[in-house]
Protein backbone atom coordinates (compact mmCIF):
# COMPACT_ATOMS: atom_id res chain seq x y z
CA UNK A 1 0.00 0.00 0.00
CA UNK A 2 1.21 3.41 -0.94
CA UNK A 3 0.39 6.87 0.70
CA UNK A 4 0.10 9.42 -1.39
CA UNK A 5 -1.22 12.22 0.69
CA UNK A 6 0.10 12.95 4.28
CA UNK A 7 -2.34 12.62 7.23
CA UNK A 8 -1.91 13.41 10.64
CA UNK A 9 -0.57 10.83 12.75
CA UNK A 10 0.70 8.49 10.41
CA UNK A 11 4.11 7.27 10.28
CA UNK A 12 7.41 9.01 7.93
CA UNK A 13 10.70 8.45 7.22
CA UNK A 14 12.99 10.98 6.65
CA UNK A 15 15.06 10.98 3.17
CA UNK A 16 16.97 14.02 3.49
CA UNK A 17 18.99 16.01 5.72
CA UNK A 18 21.03 15.12 8.57
CA UNK A 19 18.09 13.00 9.90
CA UNK A 20 17.76 11.21 6.91
CA UNK A 21 16.46 7.48 7.85
CA UNK A 22 14.65 8.83 10.83
CA UNK A 23 10.98 7.38 11.77
CA UNK A 24 8.51 10.30 12.76
CA UNK A 25 5.11 10.43 13.35
CA UNK A 26 3.06 13.39 11.33
CA UNK A 27 1.66 15.77 13.88
CA UNK A 28 0.49 18.66 11.51
CA UNK A 29 0.62 19.22 7.86
CA UNK A 30 0.31 22.75 6.45
CA UNK A 31 0.61 22.72 2.58
CA UNK A 32 3.79 20.84 1.54
CA UNK A 33 5.14 21.38 5.28
CA UNK A 34 4.64 19.07 7.89
CA UNK A 35 5.43 18.94 11.35
CA UNK A 36 6.78 15.64 13.05
CA UNK A 37 7.82 14.71 16.35
CA UNK A 38 9.59 11.27 17.09
CA UNK A 39 9.15 11.45 20.94
CA UNK A 40 13.22 11.86 22.00
CA UNK A 41 15.10 14.59 19.59
CA UNK A 42 12.06 16.20 18.48
CA UNK A 43 9.35 16.39 20.48
CA UNK A 44 5.37 17.48 20.29
CA UNK A 45 6.38 20.88 21.67
CA UNK A 46 9.09 21.54 19.17
CA UNK A 47 8.78 19.23 16.47
CA UNK A 48 10.66 18.69 13.05
CA UNK A 49 9.43 21.17 10.01
CA UNK A 50 10.23 19.58 7.31
CA UNK A 51 8.87 20.00 3.16
CA UNK A 52 6.72 17.08 2.03
CA UNK A 53 8.93 16.06 -1.18
CA UNK A 54 11.60 15.13 1.84
CA UNK A 55 10.20 12.01 3.72
CA UNK A 56 8.36 9.18 2.60
CA UNK A 57 5.02 8.43 4.41
CA UNK A 58 4.64 5.10 5.15
CA UNK A 59 1.29 3.41 5.79
CA UNK A 60 1.16 2.54 9.20
CA UNK A 61 -1.23 5.24 11.24
CA UNK A 62 -1.33 5.86 15.07
CA UNK A 63 -4.22 9.17 15.98
CA UNK A 64 -4.66 7.87 19.37
CA UNK A 65 -1.47 9.42 19.59
CA UNK A 66 -2.35 12.67 18.01
CA UNK A 67 -5.85 12.88 19.90
CA UNK A 68 -3.98 12.11 23.56
CA UNK A 69 -1.91 14.68 22.37
CA UNK A 70 -4.37 17.16 21.33
CA UNK A 71 -6.22 16.36 24.73
CA UNK A 72 -3.18 18.21 26.38
CA UNK A 73 -1.34 15.53 27.35
CA UNK A 74 1.97 14.71 26.74
CA UNK A 75 2.60 11.44 24.47
CA UNK A 76 6.12 11.69 23.50
CA UNK A 77 6.79 8.51 25.45
CA UNK A 78 4.13 6.64 22.99
CA UNK A 79 5.38 8.25 19.95
CA UNK A 80 8.61 6.62 21.09
CA UNK A 81 7.30 3.47 21.68
CA UNK A 82 4.97 3.40 18.49
CA UNK A 83 7.88 3.97 16.41
CA UNK A 84 10.12 1.30 18.36
CA UNK A 85 7.43 -1.36 17.58
CA UNK A 86 7.61 -0.20 13.94
CA UNK A 87 10.69 0.11 13.26
CA UNK A 88 11.76 -3.45 15.19
CA UNK A 89 8.89 -5.31 13.94
CA UNK A 90 6.74 -3.75 10.80
CA UNK A 91 3.00 -4.07 11.06
CA UNK A 92 3.21 -7.35 13.17
CA UNK A 93 3.65 -5.91 15.86
CA UNK A 94 1.32 -2.80 15.84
Amino acid sequence: MKVKDPVIGGAAESLSGRDKGRLYIIVAAEGERLSLADGKYRKLSNPKHKNSKHVRLMPFFFPEIVKRAGEGKDANSEIRAALKRLKTGGENNI
